[in-house]
């Protein structure tokens, strides 16, 4: 009786088991170090998302406290303050004049900034009714006596007396959020005023306090972009004594929505989510953790601390859909590893029963066949890819070629065989960017595609870049696309050489034909950037307006001469002939291709705010941004500039004027971006030539 059989089928059964076993604890021990790296996934998300609500909330106090800092620093509310402090309660004729303006020019910056009441009416109109005291800006003496304030300013005792608790020197300080004696959350910005002479080691002579209605901006601040979660809450809170307050307005589990400030919870409790992130909110990173969160769920938590405040931003996520998605990853690798285990044990019991030999022998011709096809592939990929006037690369996570076609080797004077596996930073292509180890060691961090156009040093190329995440059996890389832009980059430019040459010569053209209001669509052009680069708006919407400001005109070369020459007796049918021509302006510019859309601005500068001007019934935000900045331009050239049977008006004047219009024909985000920039941007200065008359002779 031959036993050899039996046994061989015995070790080779007990082989198998025990590495099955072995098998399977390695399986565990993988799926287990996967989740611990789901884990950190899952934290360096949280990270990314708090850092930028983070920065949002703090760059928006920032702007806060520019606006506060800007007025306290203004010289004539210095002086002021200075007057009222050696002149005690008695105030003459220009203390009284001095105080008007001031008074006035809080009001512009109030309604510019939030800080006016929320009551839609002329600010300067006196009315009966009460308005609720909410927000407003003041002057106040040392003690924190009020001197000047806008209408509805509420008190600001509690204001100054936490600056003074603080101690604070020159620093804008930032008290609150805390409830209103009407009702909602407000916030309070205090700078102190020091005196023209004096610096900020000097004691103030008084301070400039701003109070507003928490605004919904703020809140806005704490949403992210994009959000990828189901679950995740941005929140703020602070330590209030024991306990800990809920800055902004929470949603709980039964869709209904807390006030901020309404909702205040035992900040003694360990187990609380935010009692967790105030504890860890000052280390650099923050900590993280699972904790219940206010709601009663349980989430994975971390905080920050907002700069200057006693403020710190809260990021949670429920715990339920992190660990789901760590437990569904762990059981689909258990599983692909135990059938796969399964497979295998199967396969070398099927080996072993119906001959070794020959299935190893066709599994090697199979493999050599894998083998050969590989390699044809990858020549394939190859040549296709050197046939491409793109640089192609690709790099590992340790930074390290691992292929390159036959554009991104130009410049290197090393074979390309033995450029892969060499470290891609020592390496450099005439295509390279000098950053390109930034660019993707950054890619390689967030796993995030990124883009990026550059120009060479010491050279006229430009390149576009898109860096690219590449994940191939759990190997992560990047592969790295460049493209050599120069001729397109200097083709644009010569596209906008050309254009401006053709406003510059229709804009001569103009002056040449109406010669009373030479210069005029020059200077609407200017107050029109200038307005533009006030309100921040996109290079299309500036450049557009810009254009549109110096071409307004153009149609007059379609109205008689005498006309445009007879500056009075003018019937109301020839005005309207002459206001038309913008309407012809357009006309003849409609087949001309502009960036933005120039001809439809021209086609409604003359709409109005409410819906009563050309074209009828177009209103409000519906009117191009551009045709409403280029309407506040026109309107503030017009009447500042002397004409030969008047002189010009005085700037601030004829703002003044043009804001009695806001929210009629003006949109009041050109007029207060108009005043500020008048007022704070040495704009009387830069366009006091407006009001000089022009010789007719010399225009």
């Amino acid at each position: 009786m031959n036993l050899r059989p039996n046994i061989g089928g015995v070790i080779l059964t007990v082989t198998v088991i025990v590495g099955a076993g072995i098998a399977l604890f390695l399986a565990l021990r993988f799926a287990q170090s996967e989740a611990d790296r789901d884990s950190l996934i899952w934290q360096r998300q949280m990270s990314v998302v708090i850092n930028s609500r983070e920065v949002a909330v703090e760059e928006w106090l920032g702007e806060q406290k520019k606006t506060i800092g800007r007025l306290a620093e203004n010289p004539n509310l210095r002086i002021y303050l200075a007057n009222v402090e050696a002149a005690g309660t008695t105030q003459d004729e220009d203390s009284q004049a001095q105080g008007a303006y001031l008074e006035n020019l809080m009001k512009a910056v109030a309604q510019q900034n939030g800080y006016a009441p929320p009551v839609n009416q002329d600010f300067r109109v006196k009315a009966n009714l009460a308005r609720p005291e909410i927000s407003g800006l003041a002057l106040t003496n040392p003690q924190g006596q009020l001197i000047v304030s806008t209408p509805a300013m509420p008190s600001v005792i509690r204001s100054v007396a936490n600056f003074l608790e603080r101690g604070a020197s020159s620093d804008v300080i930032i008290h609150g959020p805390y409830m209103s004696d009407h009702g909602g959350a407000v916030i309070a910005f205090v700078a102190p005023i020091f005196g023209v002479q004096d610096d900020n080691d000097s004691p103030p002579i008084g301070f400039a306090v701003g109070i507003k209605l928490v605004p919904d901006e703020l809140y806005e601040k704490l949403v992210q972009p994009g959000e990828a979660t189901m679950t995740g809450k941005n929140y703020l809170v602070r330590k209030n004594g024991t306990a800990i307050e809920y800055l902004s307005p929470l949603r709980t589990r039964n869709g209904d929505e807390a006030a901020p400030l309404m909702v205040s919870l035992d900040g003694g409790n360990g187990a609380l989510a935010a009692a967790y992130a105030i504890e860890t909110a000052g280390e650099t990173t923050g900590g993280f953790a699972e904790r219940v969160n206010y709601d009663g769920s349980r989430v994975l938590v971390t905080g920050r601390k907002i700069k200057d405040t006693n403020w710190v931003i809260v990021r949670t996520v429920d715990s339920a859909e992190v660990l789901s998605a760590i437990l569904t990853r762990k059981k689909t690798i258990l599983w692909i590893a135990g059938l796969t285990i399964l497979a295998v044990s199967i396969s070398i019991l099927l080996i072993w029963r119906h001959g070794v030999s020959v299935r190893l022998t066709r599994a090697g011709e199979q493999q050599r066949l894998l083998t050969r096809r590989y390699e044809k592939l990858s020549h394939f990929l190859q040549i296709v890819t050197d046939s491409q006037p793109t640089a192609i690369a690709a790099v590992d996570e340790k930074g390290r070629y691992t292929f390159t076609n036959v554009q991104a080797m130009k410049g290197i004077d090393v074979d390309r065989d033995k450029v892969i596996g060499q470290p891609a930073a020592q390496l450099h292509g005439k295509l390279t960017s000098p950053q390109m180890e930034a660019h993707y060691v950054r890619v390689l961090e967030t796993a995030e595609p990124f883009s990026i156009v550059e120009r060479l040093p010491d050279s006229a190329v430009t390149i576009k870049s898109d860096y690219i995440p590449l994940t191939v059996e759990a190997v992560r890389g990047v592969l790295m696309v460049t493209e050599d832009i120069s001729d397109l980059i200097r083709e644009r430019e010569l596209k906008e050489q050309a254009l401006k040459n053709l406003v510059s010569t229709l804009t001569m053209v103009i002056d040449s034909r109406d010669p009373y209001s030479a210069r005029h669509s020059e200077r609407v052009a200017m107050v029109a950037e200038a307005i533009a680069r006030e309100m921040d708006v996109d290079e299309v919407t500036r450049n557009t307006a810009t254009i549109a400001g110096a071409l307004m005109n153009l149609g007059k070369i379609l109205v008689p001469r005498e006309l445009l020459t007879r500056p009075k007796g003018l019937s109301d049918e020839e005005l309207e002939t002459i206001r038309g021509s913008i309407m012809k302006t357009a006309d003849m510019l409609e087949t001309v291709e502009f960036e933005g859309p120039v001809v439809k601005t021209l086609r409604q500068i003359r709409a109005h705010w409410d819906g009563s001007g050309t074209p009828e019934g177009l209103k409000g935000h519906d009117i191009l941004l551009s045709a409403r900045i280029v309407a506040v331009a026109n309107a503030f050239v017009g009447m500042c500039s002397a004409r030969a049977h008047r002189p010009g008006m005085d700037m601030e004047e004829a703002v003044f004027l043009i804001l009695n219009d806001a929210e009629r024909i003006y949109d009041r985000r050109p007029v207060a971006a108009l005043m500020n920039y008048i007022e704070n941007k040495d704009g009387l200065d830069q366009w006091k030539e407006f009001g000089i008359p022009l010789n007719i002779d010399d225009a």
